[in-house]
């Protein structure tokens, strides 16, 4: 009887975020630019998505919103304008999350202003991407 090889080992963690990084960079290097921050790649032609009303989100807080395909970060600034960016960290790819006066990256730490998504803290080097973001008859629209 023919002996049997041993059994596969199971992948060290540095092999599977190595892969999960390679695929998340080989997702990045597709031949279209990559759709708006926090956009479903659609055409451009999608409607706005309603995030909720701007009186729930009180002044110089923020929120996640992860609605109809869209994922920001909204921030309430002044009574009547909010503000929105992407929640991908530009560091590695994170989610961030409003924390405080903050926006905070939960992977390395890294630190955005609510009302500017400038970089306040690294290990991110560039800020936060622009999203577009209105209120109008009390809702807060995105896209």
């Amino acid at each position: 009887m023919a002996e049997l090889p041993p059994p596969p080992s199971a992948p060290s963690r540095r092999t599977v975020l190595g892969l999960a990084g390679s695929g998340a960079l080989l997702a990045g290097c597709a031949g279209e630019d990559p759709p708006a921050a926090g956009s479903t790649g659609g055409t451009g032609s999608a409607a706005p998505v309603d995030a909720g009303a701007v009186e729930d989100l009180p002044v110089g807080s923020a929120v996640k919103v992860d609605r109809d395909g869209v994922q920001a970060v909204v921030s309430r600034p002044e009574p009547d304008r909010v503000v929105a960016f992407s929640p991908v960290c530009p560091h590695q790819g994170c989610m961030v999350t409003p924390r405080e006066e903050l926006y905070v990256c939960p992977c390395h730490s890294s630190q955005f202003d609510l009302t500017t998504g400038e970089v306040l803290a690294g290990p991110a080097d560039t800020g936060l991407e622009p999203y577009p973001a209105s209120v109008e008859d009390g809702r807060i629209l995105l896209g």
